[in-house]
């Protein structure tokens, strides 16, 4: 009898043992299928490290919108003038620590104004899109390209040259020498490919005055003609709100002489990013794995594959966080220099980064 119960006893520890092998080999293959599924997909994004990030590019001579002193808006500066304030900026930037919170991922947005792909571009719009897990909330502070800047290796100039010298990652060197926030990735996309994702979200809602439809117009043509494409059917025929194409956002995006010149622009940029925002938080979990597998071949980036993927699943609960939206400078922090035949944006480095930290962390 107790040979019997023996007997039983093994069979059932047999099974239970073949039940737990069977299901340990169904994890171990979903997870491999998931992984093989999953990588595939990041191998087809375009992810550059940063020891590649200028392979294919060259740097340009440096080209200056030259300002004639008369022009200027900027207060002149003598030589003695300008050395002193370097000294000034050099001095706080020395004794100013960089912040890096766990709680906070930051990733540097870059739209890069070029016409073909020979150099990297400069970068005119910069968007600092920080998430803050702890507080649950989204900034989106854009950072003005005419901001006079140390940039590494390089020197003073302004900050939408750093980009041309070294692509993404001088541009996020720079950024956190300068605004001494920890900003390890990147995300930039050029025109074209701008145009491709806002029509991959089937467009973006604008309200456009009477004098933003005449400029965007300019561009709109501007654009067409480099694609090949008839501009008739993407003006806009009136102001007022409509379902823009990826072509009439970017030109609206792109307007920089209506209202406070590039103050302004960093505005409609931030509103389009935004609307393709609310787009996205509308999606379903597949919805957003399907667009994320169109617009990610779009786009050149640093993040490593367990970080997006990371920030994928997070997305549903992302979409609920509380968003800030700014710019750099801030207004009454800052002036206009006139320097290197250019006019610059000087903020009060100081007050600026009390102010950002405060914000982000």
């Amino acid at each position: 009898m107790k040979k019997i119960l023996s007997e039983k006893k093994t069979s059932k520890k047999k099974i239970v043992f073949i039940v737990l092998a069977v299901i340990l080999v169904l994890f171990i293959a979903v997870g491999v299928a998931a992984y093989a599924l999953t990588h595939g997909f990041y191998k087809k994004t375009n992810y550059l490290s940063n020891e590649d990030a200028m392979n294919n590019y060259t740097v340009p001579e440096e080209e200056v919108d030259e300002v004639a002193p008369e022009e200027a808006q900027g207060e002149v500066l003598t030589p003695e003038q300008e050395a002193e304030l370097e000294q000034k900026i050099a001095e706080f930037s020395e004794a100013e620590p960089i912040t890096n919170d766990g709680d906070v991922y930051n990733v540097l947005l870059i739209g890069v104004d070029r016409r073909d792909t020979s150099w990297a571009g400069n970068s005119d719009s910069m968007i600092l899109m920080s998430l803050n897990y702890e507080k649950e909330q989204i900034s989106m502070i854009s950072l003005m390209r005419d901001t006079y800047v140390d940039i590494p290796g390089i020197g003073m100039r302004k900050l939408n040259a750093a980009h041309a010298n070294g692509a993404g990652p001088l541009l996020l060197e720079t950024v956190t020498k300068n605004y001494k926030i920890q900003v390890d990735r990147y995300v930039s996309v050029d025109f074209n490919s701008m145009i491709d994702i806002i029509d991959k979200v089937g467009g973006v809602e604008l309200t456009l005055s009477k004098d933003e439809v005449k400029v965007a117009n300019n561009y709109v043509t501007e654009m067409c003609g480099l694609k090949n494409l008839d501009p008739e059917s993407y003006y806009f025929a009136n102001e007022g709100t409509k379902n823009c194409s990826g072509i009439q956002a970017v030109a609206y995006a792109r307007i920089r002489y209506v209202g406070h010149a590039d103050y302004q622009r960093t505005e409609r940029q931030r509103t389009v990013l935004t609307k393709i925002m609310e787009k996205m938080k509308n999606m379903s979990i597949t919805e957003l794995y399907s667009f994320a597998e169109d617009i990610l071949p779009l786009v050149t980036h640093n993040i490593p594959e367990d970080e997006m993927w990371g920030l994928l699943a997070k997305a549903p609960s992302l979409f609920q966080y509380n968003l800030v939206k700014d710019r750099i400078p801030y207004d009454g922090m800052y002036k206009v220099i006139y320097v290197k035949r250019q006019d610059m944006l000087v903020p009060d480095w100081e007050a600026t980064i009390a102010k950002l930290k405060e914000t982000l962390y």
